[in-house]
């Protein structure tokens, strides 16, 4: 996440280059998790859809398609459906269901950073390095504080470590960040800064629930090995990716 985050203030296309990459390894992280459960789907389907999530949101940013792109989505849509058409074999609803799975969730989410990032317009890495503090505000006090004091789980079926104190703790501490950042930032009201800790806080703390039950699902610690010691892709931004799109909606509802 720091690579993302770093990209940030090198250029525009270098952010979406970086989110490109993460979002291409986490949907193959993905993809072989969902194949070691339910055999073989169809990948370059999902991947093709994907990239076109994250390309098509690129260029219409920055001005160089009109926003009528999204047509262009649909006869991507089909393309798990016509596969299964010509390819036969049992099972079709699960393979065309687990193919458009893959980019649903991981590579939309993912494309509504940069559309956040350039919610005025223009691109601002104010708003993008905000929204990333709280993330790592929000996993740094929860994990501290659970640590620490947590005695009640939270949803222990699931992520038997994590606790109520936990949970509490990461809200305090986002809270907390979303203030230093209006204060230093000025952008938009604390009122918005603190909503986007609360969202941040409550649908991070989902999309890592959720992680947890996949991985769960298909008896794996790890969704990957890319971080040493630190897991796959997914592993590392499964808060991001129920996140960001509120985010986003925030802004552009009140921000």
């Amino acid at each position: 996440m720091g690579a993302v985050a770093g990209s940030i203030f090198v250029h525009p296309i270098a952010f979406f280059l970086v989110c490109l990459l993460v979002a291409v390894i986490g949907m193959l992280e993905l993809g072989r998790l969902l194949e070691r459960k339910y055999g073989r789907l169809n990948l370059f389907a999902s991947l093709l859809l994907g990239l076109s999530f994250q390309i098509l949101v690129f260029l219409d940013t920055q001005g160089y398609i009109q926003r009528s792109w999204y047509v262009v989505l649909m006869p991507m849509v089909w393309l798990p459906f016509v596969y299964e058409l010509f390819k036969g074999g049992e099972n079709p609803f699960q393979r065309i269901a687990l193919t458009l799975m893959v980019p649903v969730y991981v590579s939309l989410p993912l494309s509504f950073l940069f559309l956040t990032g350039c919610i005025n317009g223009s691109f601002q890495a104010a708003i993008l390095l905000g929204f990333f503090i709280l993330v790592w505000c929000n996993d740094s006090g929860a994990y501290l504080v659970g640590v620490s004091i947590g005695k009640h789980k939270l949803y222990e079926r699931i992520s038997p470590k994590k606790t109520w104190e936990g949970f509490i703790g990461g809200v305090i501490f986002t809270i907390v960040a979303g203030y230093v950042i209006y204060t230093i930032t000025g952008i938009a009201n604390l009122q918005v800064w603190i909503a986007a800790a609360l969202i941040v806080s409550v649908f991070g703390t989902i999309g890592d629930l959720v992680e947890s039950m996949l991985k769960r699902n298909v008896d794996i610690k790890d969704s990957g090995s890319i971080l040493p010691g630190h897991g796959g892709v997914l592993d590392r931004f499964d808060a991001v990716l129920f996140a960001a799109p509120m985010v986003f909606a925030l802004f552009v509802l009140f921000g």
